[in-house]
């Protein structure tokens, strides 16, 4: 975090442009709750930071004020989650290496050393994996060098979540690239992290389960994306100028949301159901006060704090309004949240370097 030293060294004029950034990022959330008061805190001083280090100057003007008048864009068709995936089912099929694994977990007959060996039978997702194993993600102090011993380090359910993540995260990045498809990846690998670390804290069991769901919970953008890419670019723009979130104006166009699309892909690819209802509550979190899993509370917190920390993707720029039940199921506290941000940064860049700049 800055000093105050270097917090004086930056010009008034700096500092408040800081600050209307802040103001339009935040601009849908309760300023008077402890988890987004915590949050301002730290984009605010992270802003700075950055100003200070030369990364940003301060002179690039905040995001126009939404208008509220902005009427939705009509394409003059109507558009089905069954037509998007008719049209996508190359990509909705799920690879083979995961369905080895998962076949592999669910037998009772399995073992770690069948687990190893399907993995260790692709040499770049056993590179990949190692790379992740003794990256910042898990601060181990002895470097592991094989499948086997980081099963037995880190658990053979946990790993084999993250081998399917990063599985799914290769196979998917290579169907787009570009800038915009660079920042939904660093916005769904913050999200990962940050949904692990709060696992973490609060001691929930398996917290690469947590891991992968943040990796994958608006994979249904890339659907859209690539079913009808100029619609799908128009809404972006739409939320944007309208000034509201993406979900909102997907459905609003669409009729339905990425939430939607990414649930029943992976419902097609018999991920667990903790998951798949992770990404489909991921926005509404209070629409199902029953479920018997947390994973969409934890991925609604760590989907705000990424995006207050500026890893948001191109069309969903605001801060969600945070909800009550999740801070409250979750237990977190202004403590826990200093200990979340800790080289947060480097974890993220290191993860991103190796799922993104890696081929698996």
């Amino acid at each position: 975090m800055i000093s105050n030293e270097e917090l004086e060294s930056i010009a008034p004029e700096a500092r408040e442009k800081a600050k209307a950034t802040l103001r339009m990022r935040f601009r849908f959330t309760n300023h008077d709750h402890p988890f987004v008061a915590q949050l301002v805190r730290f984009a605010y001083s992270e802003l700075l930071e950055r100003i200070a280090q030369g990364i940003e100057s301060g002179d690039s003007p905040p995001l126009t004020l939404p208008s509220e008048r902005q009427p939705a864009p009509h394409f003059g068709k109507v558009f089905s989650m069954e037509e998007l995936l008719r049209h996508r089912i190359n990509l909705v099929s799920l690879p083979q290496l995961v369905v080895q694994l998962q076949g592999a977990i669910n037998s009772p007959k399995a073992s770690v050393e069948d687990i190893a060996k399907i993995i260790s039978n692709d040499v770049k997702l056993t590179a990949s994996l190692l790379r992740l194993v003794n990256s910042p993600l898990y601060g181990l102090v002895n470097r592991i060098e094989t499948i086997s011993r980081a099963v037995a380090i880190i658990g053979l359910r946990p790993l084999t979540s993250l081998a399917i993540g990063a599985t799914l995260i290769s196979n998917l990045n290579k169907q787009k690239t570009g800038s915009a498809m660079e920042e939904f990846w660093l916005h769904s690998i913050a999200c990962a992290s940050i949904a692990k670390r709060f696992a973490e804290q609060c001691n929930k069991p398996e917290p690469e389960r947590y891991f992968v769901g943040g990796l994958l919970h608006d994979i249904g953008r890339l659907f859209m994306l690539g079913a009808f890419p100029d619609e799908a670019e128009t809404v972006y723009k739409y939320a944007v100028s309208r000034g509201i979130s993406l979900h909102q104006a997907e459905l609003a166009v669409f009729g339905f949301s990425h939430v939607d699309i990414g649930a029943r892909i992976l419902e097609m690819w018999n991920l667990s159901e903790a998951t798949t209802s992770a990404i489909r509550l991921h926005h509404t979190p209070e629409d199902e006060p029953g479920n018997p899993y947390d994973d969409h509370h934890v991925i609604h917190l760590a989907d705000a704090m990424a995006k207050a920390l500026g890893y948001y993707a191109s069309g969903d720029y605001y801060v969600p309004k945070i909800s009550g039940l999740s801070w409250t199921a979750l237990g977190l506290d202004t403590q826990m949240l200093n200990e979340t941000i800790a080289d947060l940064h480097l974890e993220i860049e290191t993860v991103a370097h190796i799922m993104l700049r890696s081929s698996v």
